[in-house]
């Protein structure tokens, strides 16, 4: 693979490998055999199908997400905190797909990578053979035809080898790329198998068609429950336990451990004293910063924002600062202003004159002795030598130096820092060397775009923060809290007699949930509340960002059946809902519903019948009366001109008439309906299949013994 095209791409094949990568984090094989000398009942953070793994299997996913948030641009805090689960994630269902895999003989061991992978055979026809996967075909084209280059390919797996020594960023990038062909291919025969045991019969696509097609208009009252006050029905406790015996078998009322926990914080923010003490700092340094000989030295040594090497083009700053820019010299520097929580000092430290594109020719030398190298090819090419010869002959970047080192006209973003610079501010038809992480590049400048002015600012800063005078304070007054009110019931009659300080809570916390609401690293408090024994004792002092945290654990919710006080008032309001039936039905009897018309029996209840158009059995819900599935089935299969019998709705009670019904022509085809349904089924299926191999493997989650 040509060096200079993954230069171009700034992260070439490693994005690409991320991109499918992120379907399954793609690292060891998770057979638990492979742990065996890891395992330990200490060590175990997960059991499937009976099975122990071992904290170790599921770290190497944890350490590859957390590998890729570091590379990304958009990482914060939210993200990072997500790490643990998203990797738990990926690490569960690779697990369950190895099983699958293996069970169903989809897939062989490979050693070389230690992943259930594809055999010999198969991986050879997607790579050179018949059926090259497209990712591979789209990402080595010729430049110059823009098509597929098969030989590109090859070169490449040729060279791995040495690869391995003079680019290791991009060999390893080839292997976990190489894993996620393996990963996903065997992912894609699993779909496939799952996908062809789906069928539509022609009689189902005809009725699918059927149900779009016959339109039904409807009449109808609804008597809403609301029309009842609920504090009008009168519910005994009674009724509520046989209520819950009843439906409690349903997995909505199942439950994973869980604890809520009450809560003080102690927040460390900065004093006024703080702040002018920060403010005196940053201007005590501006004339320093102003004289200053090595910017880059001073502010490692005196800044909170460092040495930036970037120059800018006019436009391309905050306003204020690029008028400032722009308009004065070099080494000026601004007032003293506040952005944000910081306060900084801006200062010129160059100004240059620079093209934003450039046609060059390069010569990339690699390997231990590769400054030497690239410095004796430099001064042959200073006493004449032909620069396409060298580069022919020497360049390791294999795509440009069959055209000579040619680089053709780029743009900024398209190269690597230093490779770029070097183009568009050097001097054209000069020779220089500038290094990457590629190794040396050897480049003379063949064009240059038209120059501009350009200019590179520094920013002398510092962010507002709290003294450790401060923080000493604030820790004191939590120290007297957490010294003071040991026990849960002192914890309870201190706040209720200090309004200073407020209690917070967290209801229902999981095992692994990360953080309280709106507070930084609060892992530690959530792990204390799970695994304390002493209910009554309050914690001790917790470091949670800018806050201390001190806890009590106020309740705990075992893995099981809800019990019945936890939910007493979500089955009150089902109770109270069934006794609304019954007294509307009840004040209904004695009246035919099918035969009686809708505007007798909505002055009953001081209603009036309203009308719905266009029902058909597609419908999940109507814009009347909204999600109301057995008003609409009814609808369907009642007879035109006929009324219905009461309907029990999610919302009221229904009675309907049927005034007309039709036949539209909806051009579908059945083949058609057939391929659409199947897919729709496929898809479903395929969403719920990671749910259902969790639930069928009966999976135990540790992660709360670790972290």
């Amino acid at each position: 693979m040509s060096a200079i095209q993954t230069l171009r791409n700034k992260s070439g094949l490693i994005t690409l490998v991320i991109g499918i990568a992120l379907l399954s984090f793609v690292i060891t094989g998770l057979d638990p055999k492979l742990f065996s000398s890891f395992k330990t009942p200490e060590n175990v953070i997960a059991k499937i199908y009976g099975e122990d793994y071992p904290y170790e299997a599921y770290y190497e996913y944890y350490e590859q997400a957390e590998k890729q948030l570091r590379n990304s641009e958009f990482q914060n805090a939210f993200q990072a905190d997500a790490l643990y689960n998203q990797a738990w994630q990926t690490f569960l269902n690779s697990a369950l797909f190895d099983i699958q895999f293996k069970e169903l003989g989809l897939g062989v061991y490979r050693d070389n990578l230690q992943i259930m992978g594809l055999s010999d055979k198969e991986f050879e026809d997607i790579t050179i053979g018949e059926n090259i996967d497209s990712e591979l075909q789209r990402y080595f084209q010729n430049p110059k035809t823009g098509m597929f280059d098969k030989q590109m390919l090859i070169q490449t797996l040729a060279n791995l080898s040495e690869y391995k020594e003079s680019n290791p960023e991009f060999y390893e990038s080839w292997i976990d790329y190489e894993k996620a062909l393996h990963i996903n291919n065997l992912r894609n025969k699993y779909n496939t198998l799952v996908r062809n045991a789906l069928y539509t019969t022609s009689l189902e696509a005809e009725m699918s068609i059927n149900d779009r097609k016959t339109q039904t208009d409807i009449e109808y009252v609804k008597i809403p429950f609301e029309s009842i006050a609920d504090e009008t029905v009168t519910v005994s406790d009674s009724e509520i336990a046989a209520y819950y015996e009843k439906v409690k078998k349903s997995k909505k009322y199942d439950q994973e451990k869980a604890v809520s926990i009450d809560y003080v914080t102690f927040d460390i923010t900065p004093t006024p004293q703080d702040i002018e003490e920060i403010k005196k700092a940053v201007l005590s340094k501006a004339e320093d910063f102003k004289t200053a000989k090595n910017t880059s030295v001073f502010l490692n040594l005196n800044s909170d924002s460092k040495f930036d090497p970037t120059y800018h083009k006019k436009g391309t700053l905050p306003p204020a600062i690029d008028s400032f820019a722009f308009t004065k010299a070099k080494n000026d520097i601004t007032e003293m202003y506040l952005e944000g929580n910081v306060y900084k000092i801006a200062k010129i430290s160059d100004i240059r004159m620079a093209s934003d594109s450039a046609k060059a020719r390069h010569i990339l030398v690699t390997g231990q002795n590769a400054m030497k190298e690239a410095d004796s090819l430099k001064a042959l090419l200073e006493k004449g030598a032909d620069f396409g010869t060298l580069a022919m002959k020497h360049s390791k970047d294999s795509l440009s130096a069959i055209k000579g080192g040619l680089i053709d006209w780029f743009k900024e973003g398209q190269m690597v820092p230093s490779f770029q610079d070097t183009c568009f501010f050097g001097e054209k038809g000069k020779i220089y060397l500038a290094p990457s992480n590629y190794g040396i590049h050897i480049i003379e400048i063949l064009e240059q775009g038209k120059k501009s002015k350009r200019v590179q600012v520094q920013y002398l800063s510092k962010q507002i923060t709290y003294s450790q005078n401060t923080r000493k304070e604030v820790y004191k007054k939590a120290v007297e809290f957490a010294s003071e009110n040991r026990t849960k019931e002192q914890f309870e009659a201190y706040l209720a007699k200090n309004t200073t300080i407020s209690k917070k809570n967290g209801e229902k916390l999981g095992e692994n949930e990360r953080t309280l609401p709106g507070i930084q690293d609060s892992r530690a408090v959530i792990r204390w509340a799970h695994t304390n024994k002493e209910l009554d004792k309050v914690s001790d002092i917790f470091t949670c960002g800018d806050k201390f945290v001190i806890a009590v654990v106020s309740k705990v919710y075992e893995k099981g059946k809800i019990p019945l006080d936890d939910v007493k008032e979500q089955i009150k309001a089902e109770v109270i809902k069934e006794k609304k039936i019954a007294m509307i039905k009840e004040k209904l009897a004695g009246i035919n519903t099918q035969t009686t018309s809708l505007s007798e029996i909505g002055l009953k209840f001081n209603i009036v019948a309203l009308t719905s158009l266009n029902i058909s059995f597609a419908m999940y819900s109507s814009p009347e009366f909204g999600m109301e599935p057995k008003v609409i089935a009814t609808a369907c299969i009642l007879e035109k001109g006929k009324q219905s019998q009461i309907i029990e709705g999610n919302t009221g009670i229904f009675v309907i008439k049927v005034v007309d019904r039709r036949t539209i022509d909806t051009n579908s085809d059945i083949q058609v309906e057939k391929t659409m349904l199947t897919q729709r089924a496929s898809s479903q299926l395929m969403n719920a299949t990671p749910a259902i191999l969790k639930d069928k493997a009966e999976v135990e989650d540790l992660r709360i013994n670790f972290m």
